[in-house]
């Protein structure tokens, strides 16, 4: 049984140790120590890094009771060796300042809101805990305050004791959740820093006091099954995405040529001028489809179908759609192709009414462009990457619909 190190010391980063065992694990090489103080992936938190020797330790794991160090770079060392090891104190530290903000956060929402945390992640940018809350709940205000009251315990820079307990001790503890993995509990507060402000099982790596998170930052939540996914930052990451976000505003700011703090309003005039060119982009493409659609009209003799290829504006999927409809109002069956992105787009319209299914005629069509499409008996659409086929997907399709090829 390995020694672990670091459960009774967090700021441990650097010791001797022996190795006892050599292993293989999903086809990689692993040592196993006589004692350690990298902490294994577990509970939501990433394994530490660092080196055994001169070989560079890139995942710890817990695999058959055993925490096996699985190696990169350098010289495996050879069972019996005493290698000194080092763990990387800056991921430590940032782990330490994310699990433990998680602690605090979690321990403010069951207090402030009832909502118990299910699950957390520690992620390479963000962490995220999964309440048992709906997303109903946990509105801006709710969010806002759970952030200030983890924020208060940070900055009341409370002492943290995290041990393995008595089961007496345990007992007397008020916990936020059962212990079901040994009696290790991180507790906050106690003694002459006032009452327990929290307790909570946990294998984790942790702070000697509470101030050393920093600080948490909430920055949004996401309905996640019937409960509310909450994504979080803490301590160093925060002044991370702080000057990532500034970057952010420089640039778009300067893109658009205004100062920071008129960023959002010139974004929204923005979108205001885009919808209107839309719309206005919109109507022109109908009046040129309308007209597009009395010339085809002329090129088939009714009942046959208007079968054509569309070229530029006409061609893209929107302007196929706006002819075919045009033709469609006239009494017309159209059978329309472009191309447009290296693609072939089909468009098949009629009016609605007795006829034929136009979206099982589509599906066979776009299947010869090696794509797919559907629709209504009346209007369908789809699209193929064998740009190539255009002319016989629509030509099969007019001998289906019982017309011949025109336009």
């Amino acid at each position: 049984m390995t020694e672990k190190l670091h459960l009774s010391d967090t700021y441990m980063t650097r010791f001797e140790a022996v190795v006892v065992a050599v292993r293989e694990h999903q086809g990689r090489s692993g040592i196993v120590l006589d004692r350690t103080a990298f902490h294994a992936e577990g509970g939501g938190q990433p394994a530490d890094r660092g080196t055994a020797g001169e070989a560079f330790v890139e995942d710890v794991v817990e695999v058959g009771g055993e925490v096996l160090h699985l190696l990169g770079s350098g010289p495996a060392p050879a069972p019996g060796a005493r290698v000194a090891c080092a763990v990387d104190w800056a991921r430590r530290l940032d782990h330490v300042q994310q699990h433990h903000g998680q602690h605090l956060l979690s321990a403010a929402f069951d207090r402030i809101h009832g909502a118990a945390t299910l699950s957390f992640h520690l992620g390479a940018a963000t962490c995220t805990i999964d309440l048992d809350a709906p997303p109903a709940r946990m509105t801006a205000e709710a969010l806002a305050a759970a952030e200030a009251e983890a924020n208060r315990l940070v900055w009341a820079d409370l002492p943290v004791d995290a041990r393995e307990r008595s089961p007496e001790e345990a007992a007397a503890l008020p916990l936020r959740k059962d212990a079901v993995k040994g009696l290790r509990i991180v507790v906050v507060g106690g003694g002459d820093s006032g009452p327990v402000v929290d307790a909570s099982p946990c294998g984790g790596t942790h702070p000697r006091r509470t101030g050393e998170v920093g600080v948490v930052a909430v920055l949004r939540a996401q309905k996640w099954g019937p409960g509310t996914r909450v994504e979080f930052a803490c301590g160093g990451r925060v002044l991370g995405l702080l000057h990532q976000a500034e970057d952010r505003l420089a640039r778009a700011s300067a893109a658009l040529r205004c100062a920071p703090a008129e960023l959002v309003g010139a974004v929204e005039k923005l979108a205001e001028e885009g919808s209107a060119r839309r719309k206005e982009l919109d109507r022109m493409l109908g009046s040129l489809a309308a007209v597009e659609a009395v010339r085809l009209e002329g090129t088939a003799a009714a009942p046959a179908p208007v079968v054509a290829r569309l070229d530029g504006s006409l061609g893209s999927p929107a302007g196929l759609k706006a002819v075919g409809q045009a033709l469609a109002s006239r009494g017309r069956t159209a059978l329309l192709g472009g191309l447009e992105g290296g693609r072939a787009h089909l468009c098949f319209a009629r009016a609605r009414g007795p006829g034929a299914h136009l979206g099982e005629l589509l599906r066979e069509s776009a299947a010869l462009l090696g794509g797919k499409g559907g629709g209504a008996p009346d209007l369908a659409q789809g699209s193929g990457p064998d740009a190539g086929r255009l002319d016989e997907a629509l030509a099969a399709a007019a001998a289906h619909a019982g017309g011949g090829a025109g336009g």
